[in-house]
């Protein structure tokens, strides 16, 4: 192989490596454009996920909250259909002349 030849060669090779070292570090800018954009994404996915966690504990309270204020209006609601009932017997008994009334006939 002439000296020429080689050169030739050895030129080709030079350039075949420039070529690829330049071609890695295209490939190297884009993995950290891209690892960034992965990190920025999950960092954007924990903080959905916390809002959504907060928001679900909120609403489990005031689930919970809701619950407590039905119960007692149910109990008071008994309270009140106890009383009426009462109410009512009463003025049925007063109506068909039951109630003890101290009317004097005139």
């Amino acid at each position: 192989m002439s000296n020429e030849e080689m050169n030739k060669k050895m030129e080709f090779i030079v350039e075949q490596q420039a070529k690829f070292a330049a071609d890695v570090e295209i490939l190297r800018k884009l993995q950290e454009a891209d690892a960034r954009r992965l990190s920025n994404g999950l960092l954007s996915l924990v903080d959905i996920v916390g809002n959504l966690t907060r928001a679900h504990l909120e609403t489990d309270q005031s689930l919970q909250r809701l619950a407590e204020a039905q119960a007692k209006t149910d109990e008071r609601l008994r309270d009140t259909d106890e009383r009426l009932r009462i109410l009512l017997n009463v003025v049925e008994r007063h109506i068909s002349g039951n109630g003890g009334s101290h009317h004097h006939a005139p």
